[in-house]
């Protein structure tokens, strides 16, 4: 560098430090010699007033930093030149407080210590670090004190932090908590909904509902949870949540709305409530939805266990059905008692054929007897069944339907189901059709009888047939034994009807005889009416003698329920025909009437399986443990067993391995008229 350039650097230089982006000063003997114009800009003063001494340093910093710049001021008039920086707090010269990041070195020149450095205004950052440090232990204050759960999740959902009540509220430590996942605390039927806020806060969803946990104790407790998602940088990295304690509130509800929507006795759902849920469904069938039913259930002979175990042991007896109920339900069903042995079931989204075979399920279910203070009680129940479609009827309407079905059910027979229709309002016009026309059937020749094999397990050979009746009306057509038997017995037309029968199938016996045909046993139903007529077994005898069927090839069947009816009458008119070589069977065992002494005082020769705990084996329901207790008992009694209605193989090989000896059904072949029984005679 030459002479001549001297100048221009020293221009130059000094131009750079008066506009540096930095405050720039010099100190000489402890007073201000320079400042540049962003150091006056800071302070708010003009460089001048630094230069002529009339600020100080003591005026422009802070006194309790003051003490900084001294010890400062003084290691470099000892000689220490190593750069020094500090962060002091200043003023400025309206009086606000300015935050300062100060560079000082030291340089001797011409014998003389002289003090410089740089100056960097940090007010800015201080304070946001400031309010940082403060929203920090806000948040803090909040975290600890707070009476609710405040946690967080990372991003696979286990726990990052707790605070204290949400040890309190859960049970575990903070270090158990801190080790688990958030599943497991959850009761199973909330844990969907859980995952789901979960995943929700995940996406940037926040999320509010109620969930109930299990605490570490076995508690269950309710809680009402808010999940938000955690940020970082912008980035979703897991969630946040806080919990409120809400089980007070909900079993304050619960206890409310069990006073207002609840029978006190079984706790179900009183008629209000049914009501209501019932409205609701009606209106989302409307909607073109799915069809729904509504089921009537009344129970049959509870009079009489009222009557005879007193009202107290008649309400546990209600509590007991109403718990056998429950345990044919979905999720969705509603069960509700509506008064005395009344009850009434909605089933949503239900096909007419699953709502039938529900109904044939709660018959078979309530057959089976009830332990009552050391009582087993048997009942049966009428059901009604209403279709409901949404279009026209309200709920009101539909459960009077099912009414009205359940007391069409309860006249024809009990312990079954009815649907109701339309057609329900001419029932009896119905009715009077069958009895005025039933009295010109046989004149008419309009009855005739089909025949189903009963075959032996073991080796498959024919060991009887069963004459079942049918009626061919000439306007209204097949007219099932189930219409026309029951007005039948009522009207007293039974006794010439079962007379018919009995002759019609003796003839007949008599035929496949003269045709080659070897012999077997030949079983036919009589009703209640037959045997309490006094010249039954009279009658009996009188066809016998007049077809020359003999005596041993036949077996009458009777059900269960005639054991209910003039016992003494019954029992005498059994053992008649028992004398004369007849065999006596029971039908439908096990359908709820039999006390078990009836198997040992009348002379049955011969059981026969209800065909509801047949269609239980295929379902590996009770109805295996039945049947194997029936065969049982019944071998003991020296019985043979039949099974009704055997469908399946595994029915089949089921019963065989229980050593049931005989069994009909479709398995084998469905009932036949006479004809067409030829070829399967044959074969035999």
């Amino acid at each position: 560098m030459n002479v001549v350039e001297l100048p221009f650097y020293r221009n130059m230089f000094q131009t750079l430090i008066d506009n540096a982006p930095v405050g720039i000063y010099v100190i000489e003997d402890g007073a201000f010699s320079y400042v540049n114009t962003k150091y006056s800009h800071l302070f708010g003063y003009e460089r001048q007033d630094f230069a002529l001494g009339l600020i100080s340093i003591e005026k422009i910093v802070h006194p309790d930093d003051f003490a900084i710049v001294q010890n400062n001021m003084k290691k470099r008039l000892l000689g220490d030149k190593e750069e020094a920086h500090y962060k002091i707090r200043s003023f400025h010269k309206n009086g606000s407080l300015i935050y300062t990041e100060m560079h000082t070195t030291a340089m001797e020149i011409s014998g003389k210590i002289i003090v410089f450095g740089s100056v960097i205004d940090s007010t800015e950052q201080v304070l946001a670090q400031q309010q940082l440090q403060e929203s920090k232990e806000r948040y803090k204050s909040l975290f600890d004190n707070s009476p609710n759960a405040i946690f967080s999740f990372d991003d696979l959902g286990k726990f990052l932090c707790v605070n204290a009540s949400s040890e309190q509220i859960t049970g575990y430590s903070e270090d158990e908590l801190l080790n688990m996942h958030f599943t497991p605390l959850i009761i199973s039927e909330d844990i969907p909904q859980a995952t789901k806020n979960f995943i929700d806060a995940k996406k940037g969803i926040s999320s509010n509902s109620d969930l109930a946990i299990t605490r570490k104790d076995g508690k269950k407790i309710h809680l009402n949870v808010i999940q938000f998602p955690m940020k970082v940088n912008g980035e979703i990295v897991g969630s946040y949540g806080v919990a409120r304690d809400i089980t007070q509130k909900i079993e304050y509800d619960q206890q409310m709305e069990q006073f207002a929507f609840y029978d006190p006795l079984t706790k179900l759902p009183n008629r209000k409530l049914f009501e209501d849920r019932l409205g609701q469904v009606i209106n989302f069938s409307k909607e073109g939805r799915n069809h729904f039913a509504v089921l009537f259930i009344d129970l049959d002979r509870f009079k009489f266990i009222n009557d005879s175990f007193g009202h107290q042991l008649g309400d546990e007896f209600l509590k007991l059905v109403s718990e056998r109920l429950q345990l044919s339900l979905r999720k969705v069903d509603t069960l509700s008692r509506l008064g005395g042995d009344e009850f009434t079931i909605l089933l949503p989204d239900i096909s007419e054929e699953e709502v039938i075979r529900f109904a044939e399920h709660v018959n078979h279910m309530l057959t089976e007897p009830f332990q009552l203070e050391g009582h087993s009680v048997t009942i049966s129940a009428s059901i009604g069944i209403a279709l409901g479609k949404g279009k026209e009827n309200g709920a009101q309407e539909l459960i009077r339907h099912a009414d009205i079905a359940m007391y069409h059910s309860k006249k024809n027979k009990k312990n079954t189901y009815a649907i109701y229709s339309k057609e329900m309002d001419i029932t009896t016009t119905y009715n009077l059709t069958i009895e005025r026309d039933l009295k010109f059937a046989i004149p008419n020749k309009e009855l005739e009888l089909y025949y189903q094999p009963i075959v032996d397990l073991k080796n498959g050979q024919l060991k009887a047939m069963e004459a079942l009746i049918r009626w061919h009306h000439p306007e209204l057509g097949l007219i099932p034994p189930s219409d026309f038997i029951p007005i039948a017995e009522e009207s007293g037309q039974i006794i010439k009807i079962g007379a018919w029968v009995l002759q019609t199938a003796c003839s007949q016996w008599k035929q496949w005889e003269a045709a080659g045909i070897p012999p077997f046993k030949l079983a036919v139903n009589i009703s209640t009416k037959q045997l309490q007529c006094d010249s039954f077994v009279d009658s009996v005898i009188h066809i016998l003698v007049e077809t020359g069927f003999q005596p041993t090839w036949l077996e009458l069947e009777v059900t269960e329920s005639i054991l209910l009816d003039d016992v003494v009458v019954i029992k005498e008119s059994l053992m008649r025909l028992k004398q004369l070589g007849i065999s006596i069977s029971i039908d439908d065992f096990g359908t709820g009437y039999t006390s078990l002494s009836y198997l040992r005082q009348y002379p049955f020769d011969k059981v026969k399986i209800d065909r509801s705990f047949i269609d239980d084996i295929s379902r590996d329901m009770n109805g295996k443990r039945i049947a194997s207790a029936i065969i049982s008992l019944a071998h003991n009694l020296n019985m043979s067993v039949v099974a009704e209605g055997i469908e399946h193989d595994m029915e089949f090989q089921y019963l065989m391995e229980e050593n049931c000896d005989e069994g009909q059904g479709y398995f084998f072949s469905r009932p036949l008229p006479p004809h067409l029984l030829q070829l399967f005679l044959h074969q035999q």
